[in-house]
């Protein structure tokens, strides 16, 4: 564990120095947010407008839409009704 332990120390400490020695491998590298920034996403869904999900996925309509959760529904491929509420970030109008 010890060593475990001494090994990840080393591993940071070489990449904060190679960062800070290169500002072109710094700029590269991943940048993680912080758990409390929060998005300002304003998007405002009416009842019937056409949605998709932004990664992907059917055409649906807009049911109900309380606060950022938008309730939406659509047909499967055996021609089914089914529905779900999204976040309003991760759809997008058509």
């Amino acid at each position: 564990m010890y060593l475990r332990t001494k090994r990840r120390i080393v591993v940071a400490t070489l990449f904060f120095a190679i960062g800070a020695s290169c500002p072109a491998l710094a700029a590269t590298a991943p940048v993680f947010p912080q758990a409390s920034v929060q998005r300002d996403v304003t998007v405002q869904f009416g009842r019937g407008e056409l949605v998709r999900l932004r990664s992907g996925g059917p055409m649906m309509t807009v049911s109900t839409v309380k606060g950022d959760q938008v309730k939406c529904v659509w047909t499967d491929d055996d021609g089914q009704p089914a529905d779900a509420t999204f976040p309003a970030d991760v759809l997008q109008r058509f």
